[in-house]
């Protein structure tokens, strides 16, 4: 038995040699994915070991009165009140990186409580002295900063540099900062801002978290007295890990095609190497090895070859993770990979490539069962098979090349079958690469939308977030020349039967994008759109009424739509039907589309209005942001696309070697003849790789329509737990045609530079043989 098994590996060390890097590439592709699919867990896993709080809230209302409405709450167990400053438009550089960048930024002393029991400190220095600032992982890694680099806040009254003293793992908020009490104490002077409060609350055991942040947020807002906001831990945790969890989705895909390659080429070379060995076969039955030991021979160097690429795989997975972790994943959902063995997984992976092994080479070995010793003997039925002569020579006009070549395809319908299923496979990622590429890079206006919501091409921040002086500053920027559209929209925090959500107010309805599946936008005062998970707490659709409660004020509204994106948890109204139960319609910010927009027609546009339209504090320009490599949720998804394009590319080369060899092992005596009558080396390279053609092209169309149909219904699949019900990615037609080309050309071309080995045949050698 173990001298069958070394015989078999010394015949086909080169066959089994590609399949170990299939199974290496497949293993670490799906170990990964289970790995990012992990960020979950760990978030709860840290909250649980950080104390983590059940959620936060932030009002301008003073800690006396605060910890008045806490305390009377009885699904509150414990809490703690601390002071903030919430600074907006606050414009930083860093010693890493000169460009600067405007945001809102959430600041606590340093010593105070942040919503946990401890810090977790990925970095510290302590010997840091001068102003200190603390920043969480996730800013850490977007700015690409570590201890002892240095933050430049940019003030009416200089410049202020503060040196990091500490990256600690932080899971609520990711604009949180850290400074020391000094520190906290001159930007609220310089900035001009009041310390807000904010209460870290922990919830009682049992009870909805929502519903208790709803009551609380309700109790601090008085009737619209004091402003309050907040969140829930369950809020962040969804918010963080919803990319990574597309790529995890992804990752499992490509992992599972690349295995049902694989399922094919196993099946495929086993049975050409039964052809190959018949003569074998006979004699170790007539020798008296039974059917079953022959079986297992054949069956064991491929489950030996699929155990070592498991394992390799694995070990690959552990190695190079961490650096996805830390090279863009992290920037994703600043979540800490946790570098352990995680044996539960890695062994499942293991026993699930070893019966998968198993049971494709067994199955594959079952023409053996029924082969009797003298028919094998016989070299089998081949021996005595004669089959139809297609595409007679004698007969048949065209170029000779050309019909052997289709003589050699229509004469191999196994090989056909192996090879069309293979090639559907690699078009089908291949379409859904580019599909993503595409959707990322060239036009991302409905992957964005579908990520995050309406998006502008300009954001305006007004010095006035006044009611009329939004509408006044609305009506100046529309008449600049290249604007398409003016608007404003803003939000707050109010419920709907029990279930808390964000209401979004705006001036135009007909301009905002808000992700409408079903039914229409809301345009009279009465009416609202639902988000897609509140319509399912709820049980409400198109037609039913709804009542939103503000504070202490409540009114129906008639559902005109429904909408999606992965932040469904929303309620979409006009303004002055917010204003009706008591909302005070503010405009932090207005946004701007420009028509035809593109890099240039942008900038533009933004000098036009800096120049035409007083009292604004900045302007952002959203348009750029978007499609450059800081915006990390699409450049996540497209090194993944990237990434999948260079391991179709990696397969393909693989499976044709692969494919190659097999081919050369059963029509070695065959291209020798070829050689003997006069055909040159490149003559049958050239017929080899058009042999290949009628098939791969068929494939190729096949696999690229599939990936274009379903690359929609695998999206709402993967993101159907996020709120997507139907995900409405850009499909571009154009794409079936380049896929089909490039794949096909591809195939041709590896084909024929890598059936080199022609021209070492000698047809002496094999008269010879």
């Amino acid at each position: 038995m173990v001298k069958l098994i070394k015989s078999s590996f010394r015949k086909d060390r080169a066959i089994l040699s590609v399949f170990l890097l299939i199974i290496v590439i497949s293993v670490f592709i799906l170990h990964s994915g289970i790995f990012a699919s992990m960020y979950p867990r760990l978030y709860d896993e840290y909250a649980r070991d950080q104390g983590l709080a059940d959620g936060y809230v932030y009002t301008d209302a003073d800690h006396e009165f605060v910890d008045s409405v806490l305390a009377g709450n009885m699904d509150i167990v414990s809490y703690t009140v601390q002071d903030m400053l919430e600074i907006k438009n606050l414009k930083s550089t860093t010693s890493r990186n000169s460009k600067g960048k405007t945001g809102i930024w959430s600041i606590q002393r340093f010593g105070d409580n942040a919503g946990c029991k401890k810090l977790d400190f990925e970095e510290y220095d302590n010997s840091v002295s001068g102003r200190r600032i603390y920043i969480n992982s996730f800013t850490a890694a977007v700015k690409e900063l570590h201890t002892g680099d240095k933050i430049y806040i940019n003030t009416v009254h200089g410049k202020l540099e503060y040196t990091v003293a500490g990256v600690f793992q932080y899971l609520l908020m990711d604009d949180l900062y850290l400074v020391d009490g000094d520190s906290f104490d001159e930007l609220a002077e310089l900035s001009g801002s009041r310390a807000m409060c904010i209460a870290y609350l922990y919830a009682k055991d049992g009870t909805d978290t929502g519903d208790v942040m709803q009551n609380v947020k309700t109790a601090l807002q008085s009737g619209g007295k004091f402003y309050t906001d907040g969140y829930s831990s369950e809020e962040y945790r969804s918010g963080y890990t919803v990319i990574v969890n597309v790529l995890a989705g992804f990752m499992a895909v490509f992992a599972l095609i690349i295995m049902m390659i694989c399922m094919i080429m196993i099946v495929f070379t086993i049975n050409n190497n039964i052809s190959r060995d018949i003569v074998n076969i006979g004699v170790l039955r007539a020798a008296g090895y039974t059917v079953r030991q022959i079986r297992a021979a054949l069956t064991a160097e491929y489950v030996i070859v699929g155990t070592v690429g498991a394992v390799a795989g694995i070990a690959l997975s552990y190695v190079l993770f961490p650096v996805m972790d830390r090279g863009f994943i992290r920037e994703i959902c600043g979540i800490i990979w946790k570098k352990c063995l995680y044996p539960a997984i890695s062994f499942t992976v293991l026993a699930a490539v070893v019966l998968f092994m198993i049971g494709t080479a067994y199955f594959s070995t079952k023409k053996i069962k029924n082969l009797h010793p003298a028919t094998a003997l016989r070299f089998g039925l081949k021996s005595n098979s004669f089959r139809k002569n297609h595409l007679p020579l004698s007969e048949t006009k065209g170029e000779l090349n050309l019909l052997l070549a289709l003589k050699s395809s229509m004469q191999n319908m196994g090989q056909n079958v192996t090879i069309f299923f293979i090639i559907t496979a690699v078009a089908f990622v291949t379409m859904i690469s580019g599909l993503l590429y595409y959707n990322t890079k060239v036009d991302i206006t409905n992957f964005q939308r579908m990520i995050q919501g309406d998006s502008p091409d300009i954001y305006i921040y007004p010095e006035d977030n006044s009611y009329d002086s939004a509408y006044s500053s609305i009506e100046k920027i529309r008449s600049i020349s290249g604007v398409s559209q003016a608007y404003g929209l803003d939000s707050v925090t109010a419920s709907t039967g029990g279930v808390e959500v964000t209401l979004i107010y705006v001036t135009d309805p007909d301009y905002v994008y808000c992700g409408i599946y079903e039914g229409e936008i809301m345009r009279k005062n009465n009416e609202v759109v639902v988000g897609s998970s509140v319509a399912a707490k709820l049980g409400v659709g198109v037609g039913d009424e709804i009542a939103v409660e503000y504070g202490d004020k409540s009114r129906r509204y008639l559902v005109t739509g429904l909408q999606q994106n992965v932040l469904s948890s929303r309620l979409y109204m006009t303004d002055k039907a917010a204003q009706e139960i008591g909302i005070d319609t503010v405009y932090n910010s207005l946004r701007v589309r420009v028509r035809n927009a593109d890099a240039g027609k942008v900038d533009d546009v933004i000098n036009r209005i800096e120049s035409q339209v007083p009292g604004i504090i900045r302007i952002r320009n959203n348009y750029r942001e978007l499609r450059s490599n800081d915006y990390t949720p699409v450049l996540a998804v497209a090194i993944v696309v990237f990434v999948m394009i260079i391991l179709s590319i990696a397969t393909v080369l693989l499976v044709i070697r692969l494919l190659l060899k097999t081919v050369f092992i059963r029509k070695e005596r065959e291209f020798g003849i070829k050689k003997a009558v006069g055909f040159t080396s490149n003559q049958l390279r050239y017929q080899l790789a058009l042999s290949l053609m009628p098939t791969t092209m068929a494939a190729s169309i096949s696999g690229a329509v599939l990936g274009y149909l379903l690359l929609d219904p695998l999206f709402t699949l993967i993101l159907g737990g996020y709120g997507i019900l139907d995900a409405n990615l850009l499909l571009q037609p154009l794409l079936i045609l380049i896929t089909a080309a490039a794949v096909t050309g591809m195939v041709f071309v590896f084909c024929f530079l890598m059936s080199g080995r022609m021209k070492k045949l000698s047809a002496y050698k094999l008269i010879q043989e």
